[in-house]
């Protein structure tokens, strides 16, 4: 995302986004045939253009869960991710494992709006975290 590339001063670089979706679908429908496919993004407007553009393949919004800075709202926290995904009907959010350990609670909070909650991160290698987060669906 903009803000982000700019906190690392890399070069602006603007990709438009309708004819990248449109690339990547055209991808997935031409050599995933026969296969089970999830689409994810760290970015809002990727996973409402690839909601919109396709009802079959399910798609998940991946969030830092306020990490680190982002430019957008939709992707600052946990919180919000959640009411991004459930708001637009996607299947689920992929957070960073340290909201989710740190408070494993949260899991029933996400599974309770409707949405399928999956974890990512280095807290995963470590089963303990992994059964407070299994045990609190």
């Amino acid at each position: 995302m903009l803000h982000e590339s700019e906190e690392e001063e890399m070069d602006t670089y603007a990709v438009e986004l309708n004819s990248f979706v449109d690339t990547v679908l055209t991808q997935a429908y031409e050599l995933g045939q026969g296969r089970n496919m999830i689409f994810s993004s760290f970015n809002p407007d990727i996973c409402l253009l690839l909601s919109f553009k396709q009802p079959s393949i399910p798609v998940l919004f991946l969030t830092d869960s306020g990490a680190s800075p982002v430019g957008d709202i939709r992707a600052s926290s946990l919180q919000e991710g959640v009411r991004f995904a459930s708001r637009w009907n996607l299947l689920g959010v992929v957070s960073q494992a340290e909201p989710l350990v740190l408070c494993p609670r949260l899991v029933r909070v996400v599974k309770e709006s409707g949405l399928v909650c999956v974890s990512y991160g280095t807290l995963n290698n470590d089963p303990a975290n992994v059964k407070v987060s299994v045990s609190n669906r």
